[in-house]
């Protein structure tokens, strides 16, 4: 490993471990997320790598593979015909349930036929290419239990009803749901090598091993305290427990949960508040300096970097924010600024 990719993953393991107060990692954009040309997605993916190689190290980037192939690489595991919309390259799912009963009949694919055997194929050839080992491999997108149950019912709704009038039969595919992330997630880095797998492909953090998952919980909006609670943070927390925590990923709004989260026994790492109903401040009111802060912005300032600024003089100025923009971000200086006057 290079010097630069040295002192970067010690950066990232300083601020994990709470030696350093905040980090900002600056990769180039991955411009081939859901390519569906797996030829070509490999090209590219080789080209970007090589520029992360060649950043130094105060851009705290760990250069590597984004294997994305859509939201549904888990959902696809109990089956259902996967697709790309016409034109484009946006990866969608036919369901393969119209009742909670239906999922309790699906068997799992073999991991052999997987998206995360997929990338692990494509690793190889990437670093072949690359002819060096100085370089990581992400996660295809990990939807959270309840969001991987849900894709798999051609009417969501049908799942939320059986929420509340079949919770048992929820509770068991959710159960069964959880078992196969689990045993899919420790095979594959198993097969990298664990200190290989580096993160999810959203946001753009590095987790080195040891230092938990990324997951997504884009089903939080949908659902209300009880119901999330009740449902979604015990598999969550079998999740964080097998892997060392988890760093989430959330679309929309979901403020109200984060109390409930605070107290689960989840060790969450760290949350990505991208969304105005989100806000940073609530997530810090429940968390504090347990976690570490991702996020984009704020609709009501006028840049990250003024949204930053917003928080001289408060609570907030002592979050621990982890900021991931990619190389070329508009107003990326102004937000160097603006961490180090915070």
């Amino acid at each position: 490993m290079n010097g630069a990719m040295q002192t970067a993953l010690q950066n990232i393991r300083d601020f994990l471990n709470h030696r350093t107060p905040r980090l900002l990692s600056v990769p180039h954009y991955p411009e081939y997320r859901q390519c569906p040309d797996s030829r070509r997605m490999v090209e590219l993916a080789c080209d970007i790598i090589a520029r992360d190689q060649a950043l130094p190290a105060s851009e705290n980037v760990l250069p590597s593979f984004y294997p994305d192939y859509g939201t549904v690489s888990m959902p696809a595991v109990f089956g259902g015909e996967v697709f790309c919309a016409p034109g484009t390259n946006r990866v969608y799912i036919k369901p393969v349930a119209r009742a909670v009963g239906d999922v309790l009949k699906l068997a799992p694919k073999p991991f052999e036929e997987t998206d995360y055997q997929r990338a692990l194929d494509m690793f190889r050839v990437i670093r072949g290419r690359l002819a060096t080992d100085d370089v990581y491999l992400r996660m295809p997108d990990l939807q959270g239990p309840v969001s991987t149950l849900a894709m798999l019912f051609e009417d969501q709704a049908e799942m939320m009803v059986a929420m509340i009038e079949q919770p048992e039969a929820v509770h068991e595919a959710l159960r069964r749901v959880t078992d196969v992330m689990i045993a899919i997630v420790s095979r594959f880095r198993a097969e990298a090598g664990p200190e290989k797998v580096i993160g999810p492909i959203w946001p753009h953090i590095s987790l080195p091993d040891g230092k938990g998952i990324g997951i997504t919980q884009d089903y939080m909006p949908l659902l209300g305290p009880d119901l999330y609670k009740e449902f979604e943070l015990p598999c969550l927390k079998r999740i964080s427990d097998a892997f060392g925590g988890v760093f989430i990923h959330c679309c929309g709004g979901c403020a109200w949960h984060f109390d409930n989260l605070a107290t689960s026994g989840v060790e969450v790492i760290g949350f990505e508040c991208c969304n105005d109903h989100a806000p940073m401040e609530e997530l810090f009111a429940a968390f504090g300096q347990r976690i570490a802060i991702n996020s984009f912005g704020n609709r009501h300032h006028r840049s990250l970097a003024d949204y930053l600024r917003s928080f001289k003089g408060t609570p907030m100025a002592i979050a621990r924010f982890w900021f991931t923009p990619c190389q070329g971000s508009e107003g990326l200086d102004d937000l160097r600024r603006a961490m180090d006057e915070l």
